[in-house]
């Protein structure tokens, strides 16, 4: 069966809210530069299912899943969870406002483009060194993370025009009434945890 996502529903005023403002039990983390960190965390203190995206994307062997099944995947994973949920990723061409039009609050780890390429190099030169299973039965090798076209590394420097202009894209995408938590720095990332009282996992 192929599910069709719904279409993005526009709002023309701005979602964002204050990093202090209450979180609801339907999390919609998004972004780069630190979201899965958060999310677990977010799960972790909530106690509330966790649902990463790369994990249902990606197949063994970095194949990509085909876009009405990541769909039929995703609304599964939330369905599962009827009391609440912390969905992490982005994917918004796939899956539009599958997501987020569920969502009670999103939460936007929006760190500059300098930040955010430098902590996931980072992490794949960590991930590349100590072979820890990602996305599922996947592995991180060097060849893949700075060779490959296909790398996240690469996808990044080829879209860096697109990632600084994200904000153009981002705010139509949440549905009115839901609230924006924009983290738009380290020091905001950092604030956020303190003021929520989570931990790092």
């Amino acid at each position: 069966m192929t599910v069709t996502p719904p279409a993005a529903t526009q709002r023309p005023s701005d979602p964002r809210v204050p990093i202090g403002h209450p979180l609801g039990r339907r999390i919609a983390v998004v972004g780069g530069g630190g979201k899965t960190t958060l999310a677990r965390a977010l799960a972790a203190k909530l106690g509330l299912p966790f649902v990463e995206l790369d994990v249902l994307f990606w197949q063994p062997g970095w194949v990509e899943s085909a876009p009405g099944e990541l769909v039929v995947k995703v609304a599964a994973g939330i369905a599962a969870a009827p009391d609440g949920w912390i969905v992490d990723g982005n994917y918004w061409t796939r899956l539009r406002d599958l997501v987020v039009g569920q969502a009670d609050t999103v939460i936007w780890v929006n760190m500059p483009w300098r930040v955010m390429f430098w902590r996931i190099s980072l992490r794949a030169l960590r991930r590349a060194t100590d072979r820890q299973p990602i996305c599922g039965e996947n592995y991180e090798s060097w060849r893949h993370t700075f060779l490959s076209r296909k790398s996240l590394l690469w996808w990044h420097i080829k879209n860096r025009r697109r990632y600084n202009r994200a904000e153009e894209r981002m705010l139509p995408m949440v549905p009115s009434g839901v609230p924006l938590i924009d983290l738009a720095s380290p020091r905001d990332l950092k604030r956020f945890y303190t003021l929520q009282g989570l931990r790092r996992q």
